[in-house]
């Protein structure tokens, strides 16, 4: 059995990469851009990922900035990207309170003119606040922002610098709700039944786990002898952004149904996760066995949430290579300088990717959490590392 046969299945799904051009298009139903203008300073949103959601001026110099959430219950993450424009001659200096509608004040604000090189902006927080002075020079359009800011648009090119030979074939996994496409890639490994899944961005403010997808997809996909070994011998499914419908509207969590798609692995309410489902689905029907699978998040730490090695699935099935992901954290662990927290955990009931994979395909898949405030130096270094001994610990299975 050849592994390429999946991706005639995907196809069923969706169209390939030429329908990508419209991964950002304006397709929202949702809340409109922001956009606040005063005597020379004005605010917007109007552009992919952009979310305030109010503003007044307060002061002479003096503006708060509302942010609230898609819907709500919600776990409260509340993110915010906006490019402030001084329209006068001068350079101004302003103070921006931003006001959380029952949200914690998570993430730290940083600033760029372009959107690709960011710099920590020193602040001041409360408890629902976050506080701080900038300096905005005349006509040069300054970019605010709780991380970085990667794009439904950044994975596409990502994606296209990974595919570097046939094996490696882009395509379209399905579509969200609101219609954006969810671009993927396969690396075939002729003649391997096996597979590894690495999936992304379930979550829209959650960078710093984008980042290390990035930087752990960078080491599995270069020219070390190592990783092009591996690729010989398991077939790799990429999907770095699960929820391009969050993404683009700049959503604290939720994707556009207002559901957290990381508790939609029991019920599939979303069609991003009933495409994913589908074709791992196909994977085993069509004979091939799914290893291993990671979910890249971000939360208040470096932390990863895992599957028991002991769990036994409702099938009364035993996972796969029962002690690989122990094996592998605590290789990690003695690789690196910063702590690796291996948390095990199930619960049936919770709809998370890793259960799902544990109960539908008795395998092992770890949420790997990367702290907001991670050392971007850090992240990449674990990364690289992780990818290095994981590749290792599936070839030695």
């Amino acid at each position: 059995m050849k592994a390429r046969m999946y991706y005639s299945f995907a196809i069923l799904f969706a169209s390939i990469a030429s329908s990508w051009v419209h991964a950002d298009q304006e397709v929202s139903a949702g809340s409109p851009p922001i956009s606040c203008e005063f005597e020379f300073i004005s605010f917007n949103t109007e552009f992919p990922t952009g979310r305030i959601d109010g503003c007044e001026q307060t002061g002479q110099n003096s503006y708060t900035l509302y942010l609230q959430p898609e819907n709500e219950p919600i776990n409260p993450s509340p993110w915010y990207a906006f490019q402030i424009v001084n329209a006068s001659t001068q350079a101004a200096e302003i103070d921006i309170t931003l006001l959380a509608q029952n949200g914690p004040a998570r993430y730290s604000p940083k600033s760029s003119t372009d959107k690709q090189q960011w710099a920590a902006v020193p602040h001041t927080t409360g408890e629902e606040t976050i506080n701080f002075t900038i300096a905005v020079d005349p006509e040069v359009p300054l970019y605010i922002a709780g991380q970085e800011i990667i794009d439904n648009r950044s994975y596409l090119r990502w994606l296209a610098d990974l595919a570097k030979t046939p094996a490696q074939e882009i395509f379209t996994l399905g579509y969200s709700s609101e219609g954006r496409p969810l671009p993927a890639m396969v690396s075939y490994a002729e003649g391997s039944d096996d597979w590894l899944v690495l999936i992304g961005r379930q979550h829209p403010p959650e960078i710093t786990g984008a980042l290390a997808m990035l930087h752990f997809g960078n080491a599995l996909f270069s020219t070390d002898t190592n990783f092009s070994a591996f690729r010989k011998e398991f077939n790799i499914l990429v999907v770095p952004n699960m929820n391009p419908d969050g993404v683009h509207l700049g959503n604290w969590r939720h994707s556009s149904l207002g559901l957290d798609m990381n508790r939609d692995w029991k019920n599939f309410s979303h069609p991003e996760t009933q495409a994913l489902n589908a074709f791992l689905q196909n994977i085993r029907a069509e004979g091939g066995n799914i290893q291993f699978a990671l979910d890249f998040h971000s939360t208040y730490r470096n932390i990863y949430y895992t599957m028991p090695a002991d769990y036994v699935n409702s099938k009364n099935m035993p996972l796969r290579n029962a002690t690989l992901v122990d094996n592998w954290l605590d290789a990690l662990a003695t690789e690196i300088s910063w702590d690796v927290i291996n948390r095990p955990g199930h619960n049936s009931d919770s709809g998370v990717f890793k259960q799902y994979m544990a109960d539908e395909f008795a395998v092992h898949a770890v949420t790997y959490e990367v702290g907001d405030n991670t050392d971007r130096a850090e992240i990449k270094a674990t990364a690289e590392i992780a990818a290095e001994l994981l590749i290792k610990f599936l070839d030695d299975d």
